[in-house]
């Protein structure tokens, strides 16, 4: 174990101050989580993070245990709350008074009544259920990917739809693969929580949410420079050539013209919830999804309804949880495959041997001759899901290396130890799933792509996978988005191969080079273009 020494001074335990200065463009150019990483092998798995940036306040400790990990998170839950630095508040602008961001101490509502009103169209039978209907979902959206082609009529994504939601590319035959995502994951939520009517706003919500990424990670890294300009002349001797390109001094807050567009994206997503909230106010028995469930079901305990309000709230704070990271991850596990052809081929076959995605060879067989076999609903959820379980292990290992919450915290309510350090009150401990997944005491050459570390048991420590966090705390959509990828993996592989494409690609099954963004969750930091190619029948 070692501290890096928030002096600089060199005792043997941090970096000396040549160090320190070293690692700014680190801390400057690279994304949050690789700096976490350099940390983490640089000085062990407690570092005292360096006071450079101003969204973590007070003392700061980086946990890469598996151990410390599981204490945080699970063990003694009741010893940490929810954290609070100036960088999380950003986010809780949208998700607050929700189900994502309430916790046992929260101001806005009890989190345990909340889970009670909620919970149950989380549970992993209720996600099961729309199987088929995540599928039909998946194809009809594949379609209009191919309509979208160049010479064919892009419905519904004219030249005037912002970046953000833009689809299809003009100088090729592909697709950009992030803001497909976000296209099919916002219709795949839709099914599973939201109801179809979500579809009215599906491209200003979309658009909304990126313009948020934009604007929390501008204004990180102006917080980052404006505080080095501000403190390290009086820490670090620096010359004016590396003084001067740090930055200005901007306010803690946006200001001007980026305030106003982040207020004007958080209340575009409002206005989207409200909206979908407003349709089940006046017909509250029509709409058969969750959000109906949730505005007319009364808590046993209380006897209380989630009030409107409330509920708009929790489609806001689903906007992010749900759909955001839910298309940073398919996004990424179609990086991966677009280099694998192999993969695809087997994740092909195993769909086709099931029921739910077999081709119309099968029809003379007596496999749809049952009475169980519905035209409606060919197959049960669960069935279907049991019967892909390589596809299961490929998004597993798909999360192992690009964790949708890459890295997250808590603040420290009663004084710790983590092997040897002292952690005081109102301190904040932060733990990283994309750290961790890399690190090569739990996993044979981490940063291979290898489904098969998911076949069996292991003696792994049990945090040593967390990428939906854990405890009681632990991300209540995991079964929804479990749901969801192997749906969305299956069905369109059974379907289609995915390729690399654009201009300047030589080699469909090459990968492009591509870094990291953390901001609100973890995408590629630059656009991927592909193509979903139809297989013969």
């Amino acid at each position: 174990m070692s501290i890096l020494n928030r002096g600089g001074d060199g005792d043997g335990t941090g970096p000396t101050l040549t160090e320190l200065v070293e690692f700014l463009p680190t801390l400057v150019n690279d994304d949050p989580v690789v700096v976490a990483e350099v940390l983490q092998e640089r000085y062990g798995d407690v570092v005292a993070v360096p006071p450079l940036h101003p969204a973590l306040d007070s003392e700061v400790y980086l946990l890469s245990n598996p151990d410390d990990i599981q204490y945080v998170l699970q063990s003694h839950p009741s010893s940490f709350r929810a954290l609070d630095v100036p960088g999380s508040r950003d986010f809780s602008r949208v998700v607050r008074n929700s189900i994502v961001s309430l916790h046992s101490d929260s101001e806005e509502g009890s989190w345990t009544q909340r889970l009670r009103l909620v919970a149950p169209e989380f549970a992993e039978d209720a996600a099961q259920d729309h199987v088929p209907e995540l599928a039909q979902t998946t194809l009809a959206t594949l379609g209009e990917f191919a309509d979208g082609l160049p010479g064919q009529v892009s419905a519904g994504d004219p030249s005037t739809v912002p970046d953000g939601a833009r689809v299809w590319t003009p100088d090729s035959d592909g697709v950009r693969l992030l803001p497909a995502m976000r296209r099919l994951t916002l219709r795949l939520l839709g099914v599973s929580l939201f109801g179809r009517d979500m579809r009215a706003h599906e491209v200003e919500v979309i658009q909304a949410v990126h313009t948020l990424r934009s604007l929390f990670k501008r204004r990180q890294l102006h917080l980052v420079t404006s505080y080095m300009t501000r403190q390290l002349p009086n820490r670090v001797p620096l010359p004016g050539w590396v003084h001067r390109p740090l930055g200005v001094d901007p306010h803690i807050r946006l200001t001007g013209r980026h305030e106003r567009q982040t207020r004007e994206a958080v209340e575009t997503l409002h206005a989207a919830a409200s909206d979908v909230v407003a349709r089940r106010e006046r017909t509250p028995l029509v709409f058969d999804d969750a959000l109906g469930a949730w505005l007319r079901r009364r808590d046993h305990v209380t006897g209380e309804h989630v009030p409107p309000e409330a509920l708009r709230q929790e489609v806001m704070g689903l906007l992010i949880a749900g759909h955001a990271t839910m298309s940073a991850g398919l996004t990424w596990a179609w990086y991966l495959l677009a280099a694998r052809p192999d993969v695809q081929e087997r994740i092909h076959e195993e769909a086709r041997e099931t029921t739910l995605l077999a081709g119309t060879e099968t029809l003379g067989d007596g496999r749809f001759e049952s009475d169980s076999v519905s035209t409606c609903h060919p197959v049960e959820g669960a069935v279907f899901l049991d019967s892909i379980p390589y596809t299961e292990r490929v998004w597993k290992e798909t999360l192992r290396l690009y964790p949708a919450l890459p890295i997250f915290g808590r603040t420290v309510a009663d004084p710790v130890e983590f092997d040897g350090t002292e952690v005081d009150a109102g301190s904040h401990v932060l733990t990283s799933p994309y750290v961790v997944h890399r690190d090569e005491r739990w996993w044979d050459d981490p940063e291979a792509f290898d489904p098969s570390r998911f076949d069996g048991d292991d003696d792994r420590p049990s945090f040593a996978y967390f990428p939906f966090s854990g405890g009681r705390h632990a991300c209540l959509g995991e079964a929804i988005a479990t749901t969801e990828a192997a749906t969305v993996l299956a069905t369109t592989l059974a379907t289609h191969r995915i390729e690399f494409a654009g201009p300047d690609v030589e080699d469909p099954h090459e990968a492009p080079e591509v870094g990291v963004d953390s901001a609100i969750n973890l995408q590629p930091d630059r656009d991927i273009v592909v193509r979903f190619v139809p297989r013969e029948a």
